[in-house]
């Protein structure tokens, strides 16, 4: 008679695979009683101890946001081997798998859905005051239709200063600087931004966006921290991108 392997226990949940890791901790895939997917991230003790003062900023900040491209925070464990969140389950790959085990090449289209959703998801985080900290294709999810923005570990209050959103666009271009790449067939010698055949409207938008220490363009006036603009530059410049 051949028996099961007995399955791995946290809690309430079912550990199917190990889907990441880092030096912080690990993130499980499991199933919760009824089946439905969730993340389990489980933070290494002696990080956890480490860090005390600084591990509480990522459950403050989910448990205020609600977006579809946002990881919902479902509660924690204590349990013996560590400490988890649990984590709302993200359909698809990370962009990074998609570029570097798939291949994937990006389309025009594909780079103009992507940047739309993510400046879509910022906008609604900045609009509460939350800066991500830590964009870039390892987090940030894709099922073909939808982005998802994961790994809120260094998310933070941005106090009040919105220069601080700076972070995020720039982080946010060097994504999209990924995505363009994916299709190129030169031999990669030169800077992205001589190499890649950019319009000169994207070439400016990316390069301004790359620098977070940018100034504001006209006498002080806050419209580069103004998300929901950023997003409209965006699509105006790459909208040309989508339609060739």
């Amino acid at each position: 008679m051949m028996f099961r392997k007995q399955e791995r226990k946290i809690g309430d949940y079912t550990v199917a695979s190990r889907i990441g890791g880092g030096r912080y901790g690990v993130c499980f895939l499991a199933h919760d009683p009824l089946g439905r997917k969730v993340v389990l991230k489980r933070f290494r003790r002696r990080m956890w101890k480490k860090n005390r003062a600084d591990n509480h900023h990522e459950a403050v900040v989910l448990s205020g946001l609600c977006h579809p491209g946002v990881p919902e925070l479902l509660g924690v464990i204590n349990a013996r081997k560590g400490y988890y969140f649990v984590l709302g389950y993200k359909e698809g790959n990370t962009l990074e798998k998609w570029l570097f085990k798939e291949k994937k090449v990006f389309t025009a289209q594909d780079v103009y859905r992507i940047g739309t959703q993510l400046f879509e998801i910022l906008e609604y985080v900045h609009g509460r005051n939350v800066v991500h900290g830590d964009i870039s294709i390892a987090n940030v999810v894709d099922d073909g239709e939808q982005v998802s923005l994961i790994d809120f570990g260094l998310a933070r209050y941005a106090g009040g200063e919105r220069q601080i959103f700076r972070l995020d666009y720039a982080r946010t271009a060097n994504v999209i600087i990924y995505l363009l790449y994916s299709g190129y067939t030169g031999n990669g010698r030169r800077p992205w931004h001589e190499e890649l055949p950019l319009a000169p409207t994207q070439r400016a938008f990316l390069l301004e966006m790359m620098d977070p220490g940018t100034e504001n363009r006209e006498n002080g006036s806050e419209e580069t921290y103004d998300t929901a603009q950023i997003k409209k530059q965006f699509q105006e410049c790459f909208g040309e991108r989508k339609r060739h």
